[in-house]
């Protein structure tokens, strides 16, 4: 949760929109379908690959719906040792093990310039916390 609370603070652009799930669904609100809604709507889909979102059924689906509805995925791997799943296996990752500072670093630029460079007024990021594991940037 920490690597979580720490990109968000590296994403304080008001380009950028930070939506955390675990905060900011109230209670009551379906979490699901304001996950799924949240993924079809997203432009990029950043995976926070770990142990524990390995183990998790929740995020492999939440994969799966964004490799259907064609979002780029962009994964971090905090585990070293730890390979990607199925049809994400053959992605380019950062490996946040070797050096978490330099790719939440790089994540930020990157959101940072997408968002700059979109057409819209404004981009927003959607951090989904069910299970701790994806973050995604996408659009109102």
């Amino acid at each position: 949760m920490e690597i979580v609370k720490e990109l968000v603070r590296h994403l304080q652009d008001p380009s950028v929109e930070v939506f955390v799930a675990e905060y900011s669904v109230r209670p009551g609100e379906k979490l699901n379908a304001t996950i799924i809604k949240a993924i079809k709507k997203c432009d990029h889909f950043v995976l926070l690959w770990s142990k524990n979102s390995k183990g998790s059924e929740y995020v492999s689906q939440e994969i799966a719906l964004a490799l259907n509805n064609d979002k780029d995925i962009l994964p971090i791997v905090l585990d070293e040792g730890l390979h990607l799943p199925g049809f994400i296996n053959d992605l380019k990752y950062l490996p946040a093990y070797k050096g978490l500072n330099a790719s939440m670093q790089w994540v930020e630029n990157y959101l940072t310039n997408v968002a700059k460079k979109s057409e819209r007024e404004k981009a927003w990021a959607i951090l989904a916390l069910v299970t701790g594991a994806i973050f995604l940037f996408g659009r109102e």
